[in-house]
């Protein structure tokens, strides 16, 4: 199944139809500045990605690399910072293979599997710090009309205890020195990655409110049209649609009164942190986000529970499916006659039932300690 999510989405929210049943109070459950946010953003980021500005920077970095150590730490680094600005799940698409292909240059093939752990903790974990970080970062900021700063102050304790913990922990990967060279077809268009970059000042510009969001969305479909038409054609446009599903399913469910009182219930009980943190375990972090702030005000406690609660089981973040997926097809093709895929011999990678273990483990861990420490150290409730 290429898009769980939407696929999920539509069922939750035809379901709920049935309940209550269609009708124009339906106009009211959807935020349309996210949508249209979202939607310019996602456009402007796959232009990054066709441009082939995140492939170039991330070889021109290694390219002054020495050791392994270093590698996984600047690996680290560009998921960080591209995190920051871009979906968790566009950086794990364009960094995993990176990841693949500069470990696979070096011989270093047996390190794989912890450079995919710590990528991807980086990935769902460093786009918490901005409101246009992730995808539910920027319904939350726009729904309650969040001011920047106070949200930035909120999410940096614990984006920085978590990227303490990522490099702590790279550092003990041996150092393993080699010597590497960015391939001549790497290229980059710089036109283009100036062109892209003013687009998303603006979408940014569109997420503070400084530009009207239906003008700025005219001016970026047009500048895409002009400048590669074929971006249309990237976007991912199911994610946009499976917003849209989750506000029809959060708006009904708002108006089913026994429901509408469990949620309150559970919120008045376990607070939005705690409940915002135990939802994304079930049934992700972006229908959490959507569904309880129909039900408290405490924008805050959804925003760290679904940022922190974005590790931990498989689903807390679908972006982590992309992962799995990756590394499953690797254990796949590295398969030596005397295995499958669950036992890649020959090819220095774990068992897909290993990698899923230790995986699981490093996500708990940090699922663990960083809601920990904004409960206790924060008073975070």
């Amino acid at each position: 199944m290429h898009n769980p999510l939407l696929v999920v989405s539509a069922i939750a929210a035809l379901v709920t139809m049935i309940f209550v049943p269609p009708s124009e109070a339906y106009l009211g459950y959807f935020n349309w500045h996210t949508l249209t946010c979202l939607l310019c953003i996602l456009m402007v980021v796959s232009a990054f990605d066709s441009s082939g500005l995140l492939e170039y920077v991330a070889h021109s970095v290694v390219e002054h690399v020495s050791s392994l150590r270093t590698l996984t730490i600047v690996l680290v680094l560009v998921t960080l910072c591209c995190s920051m600005i871009l979906s968790n799940d566009m950086t794990l698409v364009t960094i995993l293979p990176l990841a693949v292909l500069l470990l696979k240059s070096i011989g270093r093939e047996r390190d794989i599997p912890f450079t995919f752990i710590v990528i991807t903790l980086t990935a769902n974990l460093g786009g918490m710090l901005l409101p246009f970080g992730n995808p539910h970062n920027l319904y939350l900021y726009t729904m309650f009309g969040v001011d920047f700063a106070d949200f930035v102050l909120l999410m940096a304790p614990p984006l920085v205890l978590s990227m303490v913990l990522i490099l702590l922990r790279c550092l003990f990967v041996q150092k393993a020195d080699f010597h590497y060279r960015k391939p001549p077809t790497i290229i980059l268009s710089k036109p283009h990655v100036v062109v892209y970059t003013a687009l998303f000042a603006l979408c940014i510009a569109m997420t503070l409110g400084v530009v009207s969001y239906p003008v700025g969305a005219l001016v970026v479909i047009a500048v895409l049209a002009l400048a590669d038409r074929t971006v249309f054609a990237k976007t991912d446009y199911a994610l946009v649609l499976t917003f849209v599903c989750f506000f029809v399913f959060s708006g009904n469910i708002a108006q089913i009164p026994e429901i509408s009182f469990f949620f309150n219930e559970l919120l008045s009980s376990c607070g939005a942190f705690v409940a915002s943190l135990l939802s994304s375990q079930v049934i992700s972090n972006v229908p959490t986000a959507i569904l309880l702030s129909n039900f408290t005000n405490d924008w805050a406690g959804i925003a760290l529970g679904t940022n922190i609660g974005a590790v931990g089981t498989p689903i807390s973040s679908l972006a982590t499916l992309i992962t799995l997926r990756q590394y499953q097809k690797l254990a796949s093709e590295g398969s030596g006659s005397k295995g499958g895929a669950n036992n890649p011999v020959g090819s220095g990678l774990d068992s897909n039932r290993r990698f899923l273990l230790r995986f699981e483990a490093y996500n708990f861990a940090f699922l663990a300690i960083v809601a920990l420490f904004e409960f206790f150290i924060m008073g975070v409730r």
